[in-house]
């Protein structure tokens, strides 16, 4: 398997677990589970981190992923 297919995988598994890190986290504020002050602000910096996260990282895999490929690994 070349290096370039392993970074896409992983770059597919690392968003899936930031997806169900913000779903989990998400799910958790509005049953009432997490005691939050103002529950619709918690639920935008929930959004709006894991979105930032998933973007940040999922950058950097694919720049990663697609220079491997260029070189042809």
């Amino acid at each position: 398997m070349r290096k370039s297919t392993r970074i896409f995988i992983l770059l597919g598994i690392v968003e899936a677990l930031f997806l169900a890190g913000a779903v989990f986290m998400v799910v958790q504020v509005t049953s009432g589970a997490w005691n939050a002050p103002d529950p619709s602000e918690a639920l935008s910096r929930i959004l709006t981190v894991a979105g930032g996260a998933m973007g940040l990282f999922g950058g950097v895999f694919l720049v990663l992923g697609l220079s491997l490929r260029r070189k042809g690994e």
